[in-house]
C-alpha cells in the first residue's frame, strides 16, 4: 500500500480559493446593490424636484393671477373668470425663490383681452418685481411693487396675492 501524502498547502487551497471567490461574488452584489440603491435615490431625488417646481409654478401662477385679478377690481375692471397664469420660472429649493416670469391672461366682462406679465422672484413670503397688466384699448397698468404677495404654498399654505 502506498501512502500518498497531501501537502497541507494544497489541501487548505482549495477551501481558501473558495472563501476568496465567495467573497468576491458578494462583494461584487453588494457593489451592485449599492449603484442600484443610488440609482433609486437619484431618481427618487428627481422626482422630489420636479414635484417642488411643479408646486411652486402652480403657486406662483395662483398668487400673480390673484394679484392681477385685484389691481383689476380695484380699478374698476371685471373678469369673466380668473386669469389663466403660466410660468417661465427657475427654482431654487435650498433658498426656496423662484425667479423669472409669470404670465397671464383673461378677459374682462365687457370682453377686452387682458395679459399680465409678472417678471421677478418669489419667494414664500413675498414677490420681488414688477407687474405689467395690459388691457386691450386701454393703457397697461403698471405696478412696481406686488404688495401682499407670496407662494406660500410650497411650505403647505395656499397662494395668495394683491396688488397696490
Amino acid at each position: 500500500m502506498s501512502s500518498r501524502s497531501v501537502s497541507p498547502t494544497h489541501a487548505s487551497g482549495a477551501p481558501r480559493l473558495l472563501v476568496v471567490v465567495a467573497l468576491s461574488a458578494a462583494l461584487a452584489l453588494s457593489l451592485a446593490a449599492c449603484d442600484q440603491a443610488q440609482g433609486v435615490v437619484d431618481q427618487a431625488a428627481g422626482v422630489a424636484r420636479q414635484a417642488a417646481e411643479s408646486a411652486t409654478a402652480d403657486a406662483a401662477s395662483a398668487a400673480i393671477g390673484t394679484a392681477t385679478a385685484k389691481a383689476l377690481s380695484s380699478t374698476g375692471i371685471t373678469l369673466v373668470s380668473p386669469p389663466d397664469c403660466t410660468s417661465d420660472l427657475t427654482v431654487d429649493g435650498v433658498a426656496v425663490k423662484a425667479s423669472g416670469t409669470v404670465t397671464c391672461v383673461a378677459r374682462t366682462t365687457d370682453r377686452r383681452a387682458v395679459r399680465s406679465v409678472f417678471d421677478g422672484s418669489l419667494t414664500p413670503k413675498s414677490c420681488v418685481g414688477s407687474l405689467t397688466i395690459s388691457i386691450q384699448d386701454r393703457e397697461p397698468i403698471k405696478i412696481d411693487q406686488v404688495d401682499g404677495c407670496r407662494i406660500a404654498q410650497i411650505v403647505g399654505g395656499t397662494g395668495e396675492g394683491s396688488a397696490s
